[in-house]
C-alpha cells in the first residue's frame, strides 16, 4: 500500500515539473508558407481590382492636308489665282545681253507660267512663291536676280486684277544635269499652295 502512494505521489510530481506540454496542431487556417491569417494583405489582393491606367490626354495635331496636283497646260487653283503652266526649258547658263547678263551657277532653268486672277480684289503675284522639285524631292527657290535679265520675267510683286491674266516666266538655278518634276505654286507666302507636275 504504502509502494502505491509512493507512485502516486511521484507521478503528480512529474507531472507538475514545469516540462513542456504537446501543442494543439497549427490551424488549418493558417498559410503554408509560414504567415499567419492576421498578416496584412497586398491592397490588390484585399479589393480584387486590377490597377488600371489612367486615359491619355495627349490629341495629336492634325495634319495639314497635301496641296492638290496638276499636270502641264491644266489650271491649277490656289486662293485667288488660276495658274497654267505651258513647259519648261531648263539649260541656258547666261540672261541678258552683251552688255548686261548674269550667269548661272548650273544652269537656269525657266517655267512659261499664266496667272489669272479669279478673286474678287486685286493681287499680288510673285515668283519668289513659288519652289522647284526633283525626283529626289530636293526643293529649289526662284532665282529674283536672274528675272531681271529676262524681259518677259514679270514677277517682281505684278499686281492683277479680277479677270486678268499675266504670262510670265519664273526662274531657278539648278545643278547641270537637274530634271524638275514638279513645281509648287502659291497666290502669296500664307496660301497652301498647288503642285504642277512637269513630267
Amino acid at each position: 500500500m504504502a509502494a502505491t502512494v509512493i507512485g502516486v505521489l511521484l507521478l503528480a510530481s512529474a507531472l507538475s515539473d514545469g516540462s513542456p506540454h504537446p501543442t494543439a496542431p497549427a490551424d488549418s487556417g493558417e498559410a503554408v508558407s509560414g504567415q499567419s491569417s492576421t498578416d496584412p494583405q497586398p491592397a490588390e489582393a484585399v479589393t480584387g481590382e486590377p490597377e488600371v491606367a489612367e486615359p491619355s490626354n495627349d490629341v495629336a495635331p492634325p495634319q495639314a492636308a497635301p496641296p492638290t496636283r496638276t499636270g502641264i497646260g491644266q489650271p491649277a487653283a490656289d486662293g485667288d489665282f488660276s495658274f497654267v503652266v505651258n513647259g519648261v526649258d531648263c539649260g541656258r547658263t547666261q540672261l541678258g545681253d552683251q552688255y548686261l547678263n548674269t550667269k548661272a551657277q548650273g544652269v537656269f532653268c525657266i517655267v512659261d507660267l499664266a496667272v489669272t486672277n479669279i478673286g474678287d480684289g486685286p493681287q499680288s503675284f510673285s515668283g519668289e512663291n513659288c519652289s522647284l522639285f526633283n525626283a529626289e524631292g530636293q526643293k529649289f527657290s526662284a532665282d529674283s536676280e536672274a528675272a531681271i535679265y529676262l524681259e518677259d520675267a514679270e514677277w517682281l510683286y505684278e499686281e492683277i486684277n479680277p479677270g486678268n491674266s499675266l504670262a510670265t516666266k519664273v526662274i531657278f538655278d539648278v545643278p547641270a544635269g537637274m530634271t524638275p518634276v514638279s513645281i509648287e505654286l502659291h497666290d502669296s507666302v500664307f496660301s497652301g499652295g498647288v503642285i504642277v507636275n512637269l513630267v
